[in-house]
């Protein structure tokens, strides 16, 4: 039979200059199309939905966290400055300052208008009877107007409060203001008590600033003549504004040129050290950026996936209608109008989802921001910040609906060079063809992009729960923490503070229910490191500070161990009889001594701080104890040091005690103990250690979650692509079904072809996707401090999860290829 038309193509009649009147013909002809296909609909929508409401919900929080983490005027030209010295290996990186460098870079450094220092501090802020435990930070008195902010109300540190004895100001945050103070506006200008001595507030920031990040109060930064003098002890902080036209690579390269000259000037301190800067945007880009960025990775694959979904859709709905198609063809439709009434469906079908995804990404945004803990959050720059910009989710909805345009204008242009006359016989194009290997190709895609999904997913998830085996070890149900802060004012020396810790310690015991209860500067899974401190050994003479060793040092009691089931290895726990006046122990982990004394037996072994020509006490390793992962974050237990707290004084110590049952009756018991010791002692951060080490891992766990949601999402996509390629090609294939059948074929035969072919595109789905996730596995090892590790099990069991699916969504299939009837397939044959 003749071609009733010649058939068209895509240069012919190709004008798409038309009047309103045909356009919303369009618009109306595609909108009840849509309403007649309501399950089609509904898939595409949700489908883009999905992938657009994803990227832009994560990339609302990648846009807050990383960048813009502050809202400071010109944030690009604010540098943080720090020191790093040759002995710190990668473990012991640190964010300080000696004080004496800072002076020095101060006075002469030329590329910065401006430097300024801080340094965090904890403050007892009592106020008519109720004492605080709040953090802080003391302040050089520019450090705001380096910043480029000041209070809301009142003012700024002066110069004159930078001098000891006359710091008696008192800035606090809106938030404290609020929450404690019930936003008086009479509290500006009151005394109050910090530390046990009178400050007056002298300012109140504005609402949403908390800088240093997790402060809520600040104090001026007075140091003595001799604390200005130190070149040793790294304490400040740095932050400083670059000069107007002068780059962070000048600036960088003056600093390595002042570290030089230090070198050279002090060679006994500052030996190998070295001077680097940063831009504050990037103060937290170690913790956040590898966590989100990943996850922002993760979002694009889903909407690639949900773009070849929507390909394959849009593919199959087009083949679907081609009889219709080859109609207006054959009655004089250009190609132009074809193509048009395809993509005016399509642009509903983006809109659409646009408006479906806005919903999404406002729920997944907020949802980011409200599944941490403020306890842990408050500490993360920028994190209050989250919310959805519009200008992402616009530019995600065009990107998709772009995307969208292009798959619709390649879908449809098989139609444009549509023969009518064949397109018209019944029966026409039954055979299986070439045609079916772009749908093929995109269905592999998907298959290879949810294996690295869910791959992805899966190691995050096991890293999850390896971290809480992790903490598992020191059984934290019935271990309640709390934070103790002693007025520096009161507590002067080291013998006032022994003396309330010990009777602190034996009220605590004295609690009913207290089984066992200690002290130590830091607990696990605080998120908080432990000090740093550089140490040489007896008999390996380090006689300059660049030689010196680094670990983490602890101060601690011995119930610390008992409390936290810290197992003693070797030697002995502390005493009683470890006091101020008995020669000085320690106790080392396990990683330490394996580390600094390999070889031989650490117990009774000998190190001081400092080299070994300084005048620093010799110390002895009286035992050693099992390691202890201190943050989630660390790629492993780190060598530490513990002194006993009478040895070791700390105004601000954590109280650990396991109890026989919950701590809801043990708390208002230790605090009345507390109280009774000493009113200006202020008790904080009340908390069961369970959930200390739950708030800590929430990043891991959500993250987890996130992934696991995405590779869900995947699978699913996957298995309805699968379904729609084979559904549509066993409908094509029909006649070849009933001529196997005719000849013999058995139903299990046919079952086994079609299953073969979902088999096939999987195994080369997997066949792409498992070296990619092995890639994967790797790049998240790298990034995400230790926390996954490849795991050949988790991918083989993920690999056997798709190939299950693919063979599920082609099972309907392959059913109706078995029941096909021999007659009517070949009727008009």
């Amino acid at each position: 039979m003749p071609p009733l038309q010649k058939p068209q193509t895509w240069g012919t009649h190709a004008d798409f200059g038309v009047d309103m009147e045909t356009l919303l013909h369009d618009f109306r002809y595609s909108l009840r199309m849509l309403r007649k296909s309501p399950g089609f609909t509904a898939v595409a929508v949700l489908t883009l939905a999905l992938g657009i409401g994803a990227n832009a919900a994560v990339f609302s929080v990648v846009n807050a966290l990383l960048f813009h983490p502050f809202s400071f005027p010109k944030l690009e030209q604010l540098m943080l400055v720090r020191e790093s010295s040759p002995n710190q290996d990668a473990d012991f990186d640190t964010d300080t300052f000696s004080a004496a460098d800072f002076y020095d870079l101060k006075g002469n450094a030329r590329s910065f208008q401006a430097l300024t220092a801080s340094s965090f501090a904890n403050l007892n802020i009592g106020d008519r009877g109720q004492v605080d435990g709040v953090e802080g930070a003391a302040l050089s008195a520019n450090f705001f107007a380096v910043l480029g902010v000041q209070p809301a109300m009142g003012r700024g540190f002066t110069a004159d409060e930078e001098q000891p004895g006359h710091d008696r100001a008192l800035i606090v945050s809106y938030g404290y203001w609020q929450r404690r103070f019930g936003g008086d506006p009479s509290l500006l200008g009151r005394t109050l008590q910090v530390n046990g001595r009178a400050a007056t507030v002298v300012g109140i920031m504005p609402a949403g600033y908390a800088y240093p990040v997790g402060t809520e109060a600040w104090v001026p930064l007075a140091l003595s003549a001799e604390q200005k003098a130190d070149r040793v002890q790294p304490a400040l902080s740095l932050v400083a504004r670059l000069q107007p036209g002068v780059s962070g690579q000048e600036a960088e390269a003056e600093l390595e040129t002042f570290a030089t000259r230090l070198q050279k000037q002090f060679p006994k301190t500052n030996s190998g050290r070295t001077i680097l800067s940063l831009p504050m945007r990037q103060e937290e880009y170690e913790y956040t950026a590898p966590i989100f960025l990943m996850l922002q990775a993760a979002t694009i694959f889903v909407l690639l996936l949900a773009c070849a979904n929507l390909g394959n859709l849009l593919l199959a709905r087009l083949i679907s209608r081609q009889k219709e198609l080859a109609v207006r063809v054959a009655l004089g439709a250009t190609s132009s109008r074809v193509l048009r009434i395809v993509l005016t469906e399509t642009m509903l079908l983006a809109v659409a989802a646009g408006a479906v995804a806005t919903a999404v990404a406002l729920a997944g945004s907020n949802l980011i921001r409200q599944s941490i803990p403020p306890g842990i959050t408050k500490w993360v720059a920028g994190w209050e910040n989250i919310r959805l910009d519009p200008a992402v989710l616009g530019f995600t909805v065009a990107l998709a609906v772009a995307v969208a345009a292009l798959l619709a204008v390649g879908a449809s242009f098989r139609i444009g060079r549509l023969d009518p006359g064949h397109a018209l016989k019944e029966g026409g194009e039954r055979t299986a063809s070439g045609r079916n290997r772009l749908r093929s190709a995109l269905i592999v895609s998907q298959v290879a992009a949810a294996m690295v999904l869910l791959a992805g997913a899966g190691l995050m998830i096991k890293g999850f729960l390896h971290l809480v085996d992790v903490y598992s070890g020191l059984q934290p149900a019935n271990v309640i923490t709390m934070q103790v802060t002693l007025p520096d004012r009161s507590y002067t020396d080291g013998a006032s503070i022994n003396a309330f810790e010990q009777r602190m310690l034996e009220g605590i015991a004295g609690v009913p229910a207290v089984q066992s209860a200690g002290i130590a500067s830091n607990i696990p899974a605080s998120n908080v490191d432990n000090g740093q401190v550089a140490f040489s050994v007896e008999g390996r003479p380090a006689f300059r500070e660049s030689e010196l060793l680094s670990a983490r040092r602890q101060t601690a009691s011995s119930g610390f161990f008992r409390s936290l089931h810290i197992p003693l290895l070797e030697g002995r726990n502390f005493t009683d009889h470890d006091n101020g006046g008995a020669p000085l122990v320690a106790l080392v982990s396990q990683s330490m001594a394996a580390r600094f004394w390999p070889r031989a037996d650490s117990i009774g072994r000998r190190f001081k701080f400092g080299t070994t020509a300084s005048d620093a006490p010799w110390i002895t390793v009286a035992g050693v104890v099992g390691d202890v992962k201190q943050n989630w974050f660390d790629p492993k237990p780190t060598p530490t040091i513990y002194l006993p707290y009478q040895q070791a004084p700390r105004s601000v110590v954590n109280v650990v005690a396991r109890t026989s049952y919950g701590h809801a009756g043990v708390v208002p018991g230790i605090r009345s103990l507390v109280q009774r010791l000493d009113p200006q002692v202020a008790v904080s951060e009340v908390q069961d250690m369970q959930g200390v080490i739950s708030d800590s891992i929430s990043p891991v766990r959500l993250m987890g979650i996130l992934m696991m949601v995405f590779g869900g999402v995947a699978l699913a996509l996957s298995a309805v692509g699968v379904y729609g390629v084979l559904a549509h090609a066993v409908e094509e294939r029909m006649h070849e079904f009933g001529v196997r059948a005719a000849l013999g074929a058995r139903p299990r035969q046919l079952l086994r072809l079609v299953l073969g072919q979902a088999l096939k595109l999987s195994g080369l789905g997997l066949a792409v996707a498992i070296p990619v996730a092995v890639v994967l596995s790797r790049l998240m090892a790298t990034f995400l401090f230790g926390v996954v590790t490849l795991q050949a099990a988790v991918l083989v069991g993920l690999a056997l999860l798709l190939v299950l699916v693919a063979v599920a969504a082609s099972y309907v299939p392959a059913r109706r290829a078995t029941r096909v009837d021999p007659i009517v397939a070949l009727r008009y044959e």
